[in-house]
């Protein structure tokens, strides 16, 4: 049924694109029927449908009918829209999970037996996630041949004495589904039959063995199974780029497992699930690059008559697919995973493989498909995912004929990607032989398959060991050769002094090499095996590397990342030892700290290039600031430094993909340099807007901004970035005029002690209490959001002021004031600057706030620069959400107001600010600091004041106005820069 409506819709779209479809279709001789409507596509008609068996409908399947009937609207247009919202998988999405977050929880609150309770919702979801396999298939009827298998045992269950998961759920789990036809216990044998599974998803998890007391009632259980299973259709087809279907369907596990992470943990981890959009583009252009074709182009190229003559062609494609080796360092719930599998199978069966889909998947996913996650319950599902896609296809109608589950513990394993020890190190021991122990693992079953884990765990062991016995010789090697270099003679036969320098190096040396030996000691005596790529995957590590690597690793700011583990990261990643662009820092004075917050992205792409074989390709999803930020240095001169930059795309000001505030990339990288040292390899550049999409191609030597190493990289088509660099090529950045780079305003670190608003007469903090401090210590502050274009927002808010006129803390408090904030002093002691502090009482960077001078004070976040005047002697307090630059010259100080506010300068820092939230950007003291003022400044000034005078008066200039002098003062045509405006409004 979904090849015919497939076919039509093509078909209708083709024929009359004109019109507004909704297709009903049914079968004479069975009981499907199908309601479709569908939209135009990238590729075709995408086609949003239901499909049903009149014998089993279910409650979802009535609340679409429902819902269709509702949609009805006077414009036959917005019906439509309607109708192909409601046929498709979202209008099920929703519904589905807030069912299935609700019931999990019951279920695991309420269950009996002593358990933490997050031990208790881990092991909710394990049985969810089962459950839920279970209805797929019963789909497939494998289930005794019921459709309502679960339903009826539970009723049986219940209708004698209950107890339906000992009785039921552990006979069916662990002695049915995981044992063969021929070893099952009678109790077993009676639940009818049932498909022998293997592949260890119902097999007991360290968890369910440790807390096997714990039981899930009755009720819940059937909550679960009337509630949701019963309610909701389900299929074993995942969405794709032209079908969408109302039924849950696999990938919905990975969407639940996301959303029923807690808020923070989310937030810690950078768990966030990756829509299926993103994950076909990643994908496909991974493996473009890898086949050096699109695969959509591969595939229409073998529907051609002319596809025979390029035999040779296709071999070699052919080829490539069957023996490379994908991985996904950060595989989450296995979205990339499921849609390689899923892609390659379908290459090869183009190509002339002829095994019958399951068994091409299965052969695929066991020799080329990999992952590893943090997590084991994502490692769960990701695996479960990739089952269902190998059954999915399954010609079977037996369930005795169902093939057994390939093992997958062996592939997608728990680990951490990132371990600084987990490298690939070349010459790993036993390759070859792990490799033959993998392969005939994830087909056994029984004995054999227990045999074979412990043979494989004695080969990784070795493996492990081995490699410590190399670095432990390379460790001695090192040491020998400081050694004799340091007791050598010089020309004059003079022994030089050992330095401190030599000192060091010897003992970090001594103390590697007792770490290595006793990691060796414990192995030997059993200690689990650390996560290794040399040795969990070494037959990977012994061919040299995975050909293709594809991902959305988390996006997480080191500051979540505990301080032991962060130190471990610094030594074992350039990307974090080197994070910041020095140049830029330096120029801007911006602190170290601040230019050195690694993103985690930054090291996963680190990472993922050295754990690619020469020339693999690297295709990963990363938050677009890496490509702007003054963290992104190292990151960045890796990729142009030591490997090859295929492509870049930036979703930053694209629709939202995710449901959280991120800024999508994707970066497209070979490992290694393949071309000439003297070429300059073009990189395609990507940038996606609201409905539109440009590309072009550039040079990686005029990618960046600069020639230092790790500059910010400037997405701009090469005639925004000749305009980009007509206005740098007639100015002097900012940060090196004679104003200086830009100051951060005032931090208090605790705004809850300082901050104050002033209501009635009277002073209230954010509490709601009332404050009694010397109103002479109250000055007026500005946060980021009270500055607009021109002018400062009136608020009444305060912050206590603790120093004097001379910037330094008051040596001592008044005395209310003083009572006040003894109240915090704890915290205020606690604050991480005050350790530098001369009073408790201090506030921190407080040259900002400094009246004696005219301030230019502008926002650290907008969609575009909005700066305001302070003048002289206006005691305002400009908060650590706004800069400020400070002037002698007043004009000076209006004139720099209105080349802040005006249009060019807003198209110009849009090219290096990093993006933020609902399309705003970060214009932070560095990014600001770089932009050219004109010169000579002291006459460029003059077509600036005017403006900005009168607009301070209360008469702001149009855009066009203020377009008009700003250009007259960089010396310019309109011509020279129209094309970086015109990009900047796109």
């Amino acid at each position: 049924m979904r090849e015919v409506i497939s076919n039509v819709a093509r078909r209708l779209s083709t024929r009359a694109p004109h019109l507004l479809w909704l297709a009903i279709a049914c079968r004479q001789s069975a009981t499907e029927v199908a309601i479709a409507a569908w939209s135009p596509g990238q590729s075709g008609p995408r086609v949003s449908a239901l499909i049903v068996d009149r014998t089993q409908i279910v409650d979802s399947d009535a609340e679409t009918l429902c819902a269709l009937s509702a949609a009805m609207e006077s414009v036959d247009v917005l019906t439509h829209t309607r109708w192909v919202t409601i046929l498709g998988r979202e209008a099920v999405t929703r519904r589905f999970y807030r069912t299935l977050e609700q019931i999990v929880g019951t279920l695991a609150v309420e269950a009996r037996g002593n358990a933490p309770s997050d031990v208790r919702r881990d092991i909710a979801l394990l049985y969810a996630s089962r459950l839920l396999f279970l209805s797929f298939l019963e789909a497939k009827e494998w289930l005794d041949g019921d459709r309502s298998f679960l339903a009826r045992r539970y009723d049986d269950c219940l209708s004698r004495q209950g107890g339906f998961q000992r009785r039921v759920l552990l006979p069916l789990f662990f002695g049915t589904l995981n044992t063969p036809t021929r070893s099952r216990a009678p109790t077993a044998r009676a639940l009818g039959r049932i498909p022998f599974l293997n592949g260890g998803l119902f097999s007991r998890s360290a968890l369910e063995r440790t807390y096997s007391r714990l039981e899930f009632r009755d009720e819940e259980l059937g909550l679960f199974i009337s509630e949701l299973l019963g309610r909701y259709r389900f299929t074993a087809r995942e969405e794709s780029a032209d079908w969408s279907e109302a039924a849950v369907d696999p990938e919905m596990l990975g969407r639940a497992f996301e959303s029923m992470m807690a808020s923070h943990e989310r937030r810690n981890t950078g768990a966030f699930f990756t829509p299926h959009e993103l994950v076909a583009r990643v994908t496909d252009e991974a493996l473009a690059h890898a086949l050096g074709q699109p695969p959509d182009g591969l595939i229409a190229a073998l529907s051609r008559p002319n596809a025979v003559a390029r035999s040779t062609e296709l071999d070699t494609v052919r080829a490539t697919l069957t023996r490379f080796r994908l991985l996904d360092p950060a595989c989450g719930s296995g979205a990339f995973l499921v849609y390689a599998l899923e892609r390659v199978s379908r290459l090869l069966s183009l190509l002339g493989d002829a095994r019958a889909v399951s068994e091409l998947r299965r052969a695929v996913l066991t020799q080329s498909i990999f992952g590893v996650d943090l997590s084991p319950t994502a490692v769960w599902l990701c695996q479960l995912r990739l089952w269902l896609s190998v059954v999915i296809d399954s010609p079977a109608r037996d369930p005795a004929l169902v093939a057994p589950l390939p093992n997958l513990d062996r592939n997608i394993r728990v680990g951490d990607a990132l371990a600084v020890d987990g490298a690939i190190q070349a010459g790993t021991a036993g390759a070859a032989a792990i490799a033959r122990l993998r392969s005939r693992y994830a087909r056994a079953v029984g004995v054999r398959k227990k045999t074979l884990s412990r043979a494989l765990d004695r080969a990784e062991r070795t493996a492990a060991i081995a490699l410590l016995d190399r670095r432990t010789a390379a460790i001695d090697a090192a040491r020998r050769d400081i050694v004799v270099a340091a007791r050598g003679r010089d020309l004059f036969g003079e022994r030089s002094s050992v330095s401190a320098a030599t000192r060091t190096a010897l003992a970090e040396l001594r103390a590697e090499r007792r770490a290595a030996r006793a990691r060796r000691r414990a192995l030997l005596a059993g200690a689990a095996l650390p996560f290794s790529f040399s040795t969990h995957f070494a037959d990977v590590a012994g061919a040299g590397g995975f050909d293709v690597i594809v991902g959305n690793p988390p996006w997480v700011r080191v500051h979540r990342i505990p301080q032991g583990a962060r130190s471990a990261l610094r030594r074992g990643f350039v990307a974090y030892r080197g994070a910041a662009w020095r140049t830029g820092a330096a120029a801007s004075r911006a602190g170290g700290g601040f230019a050195a917050q690694v993103d985690l992205a930054a090291l996963f792409i680190e990472r993922s290039l050295a754990l690619a074989a020469p020339a693999g390709i690297v295709a990963l999803l990363a938050p677009a600031k890496l490509w702007r930020s003054l963290a992104g240095g190292g990151v960045r001169g890796l990729l142009v430094g030591d490997h090859e930059l295929l492509s870049i795309e930036d979703w930053s000001n694209a629709p939202a993909l995710f449901d959280a505030a991120v800024y999508p990339s994707l970066v497209v990288a070979r490992r290694g340099k393949l071309s000439q040292p003297k070429e300059h390899p073009e990189v395609k550049v990507t940038v996606h807007a609201q409905r539109v999409a440009a590309t072009w191609g550039v040079h990686t030597s005029e990618l960046s901004l600069d020639a230092s190493p790790g500059a910010p990289w400037l997405l701009l088509p090469p005639v925004a970035r000749r305009a980009f660099d007509a206005l740098r090529a007639v100015g002097t950045p900012l940060g090196a005029s004679r104003f200086g780079p830009p100051l951060l305003g005032v931090k208090c670190g605790c705004n809850r002690a300082f901050i104050v608003h002033a209501r009635n007469e009277s002073y209230f903090a954010e509490a709601g209490n009332r404050v009694d401090v010397e109103v002479d210590l109250l000055r007026p502050l500005i946060r980021g959001e009270h500055v607009t274009r021109w002018r400062i927002d009136g608020n009444g808010d305060r912050v206590i002021w603790t120093h004097g006129p001379s910037g330094q803390p008051l040596d001592r408090l008044p005395p209310r004031a003083e009572r006040w904030l003894r109240g915090w002093r704890r915290r205020l002691v606690a604050r991480s600057d005050a350790r530098q502090a001369a009073r408790w009482w201090s506030l921190f960077r407080t040259e900002a706030a400094t009246p004696n001078d005219a301030r230019v004070v502008w926002a650290d976040f907008g969609r575009v620069p909005t700066a305001a005047l302070l003048e002289p002697g206006d005691t305002a307090v400009p908060l650590n959400t706004c800069y400020v630059v400070r002037c002698a010259d007043r004009d000076d100080a209006v004139a720099l107001v209105a080349l802040l506010n005006s249009p060019l300068a807003a198209a110009w820092l849009a090219a290096l600010a990093e993006p933020a939230r609902g399309g705003y950007r970060r214009y932070l003291g560095w990014t600001v600091s770089l932009l050219p003022l004109p010169g000579p400044w002291d006459r460029a000034r003059e077509h600036l004041v005017d403006v900005g005078t009168r607009a301070l008066r209360g008469q702001p200039p149009s855009d066009a106005e203020l377009l008009d002098a700003t250009i007259r003062a960089y010396g310019l045509r309109l011509s020279a820069v129209n094309a970086l405006l015109d990009w900047n409004i796109r």
